[in-house]
């Protein structure tokens, strides 16, 4: 596989990890179905709670309609503020940082010097899907989110009946049908999410939890999406992770890399 596939692959799954538009969820106080809401807060009470992640070593099996790699990666979060990627296929020589904030995704191509700047709104024009900084944080961080929610409303959800030993939350909005599957500890183990309009269907699937100090969190993270008739399968595990040790972000240098053009790369 050539490097600017793999680059192409990589700036995929940045696409996947934020497509669909959310709000993370606070639960309100306003009338809502008491069990969905006490479910919604045994939830949040058992998800990691953290100002900072160090994943010091993932890899990473990636998979887009039959191109495949494997590759390590690092990665650092700050919660609600950055999150820096890096790309090592080969022995800890990183040949690809991705830099997400808040208003844009920087990926830039060591390699090749290219710059990949991305507007969140480029997501809606190319592939008929809102995103934003949140919903990639909260997937990667284990984290309860509902689609289109504002303000923390209940509205749009009820509470299924259990399935194979799962509580189920569902949420219907007008652009997408999600169901996140909850275990007996009230951890998220599955989180279904299905468009009504924009052909995205995406499943993620949580497993191997450990404790990392009073911290429980998922080893693995297994998603399995298709975006515009484009399979795309990603597993994660990860080996090595610190919690609320802050860490140090250091951004790339913009000057020494040329701008590079999305849309050609990821139609190779």
């Amino acid at each position: 596989m050539t490097r600017k596939l793999q680059t192409g692959l990589i700036i995929l799954v940045v696409v996947l990890l934020s497509a669909c538009k959310s709000k993370q969820m606070l639960v309100p106080h306003s009338t809502v179905d008491r069990k969905l809401k006490e479910q919604v807060e045994r939830v949040q009470k058992a998800q990691p709670m953290f100002k900072y992640a160090n994943v010091s070593k993932m890899s990473a099996s990636i998979d887009v309609s039959g191109r495949r790699f494997s590759t390590q990666i690092t990665c650092k979060m700050r919660t609600d503020s950055a999150i820096h990627v890096s790309i090592q296929p080969f022995l800890g020589f990183e040949m690809f940082k991705i830099e997400i904030s808040k208003d844009s995704i920087l990926a830039f191509d060591k390699v090749n010097k290219k710059l990949y700047a991305i507007d969140f709104d480029y997501f809606k024009s190319r592939f008929g899907v809102d995103i934003e900084f949140n919903q990639m944080q909260a997937m990667l961080s284990n984290h309860l989110l509902l689609l289109g929610s504002d303000n923390g409303s209940l509205a749009n959800c009820k509470q299924l009946e259990p399935e194979n030993g799962y509580a189920i939350i569902e949420n219907t909005t007008a652009d997408f049908i999600q169901k996140i599957f909850i275990n007996a500890a009230d951890r998220i183990e599955k989180t279904q999410i299905n468009g009504t309009k924009a052909d995205f269907n995406m499943l993620v699937n949580y497993s191997g939890y450990t404790a990392v100090g009073a911290i429980m969190f998922p080893g693995a993270i297994n998603i399995d999406a298709s975006v515009k008739n484009k399979p795309i399968k990603l597993d994660f595990k990860i080996s090595k992770v610190v919690f609320d040790v802050p860490v140090t972000f250091n951004s790339m240098d913009r000057s020494k890399y040329s701008p590079g053009d999305l849309n050609q790369l990821i139609n190779k």
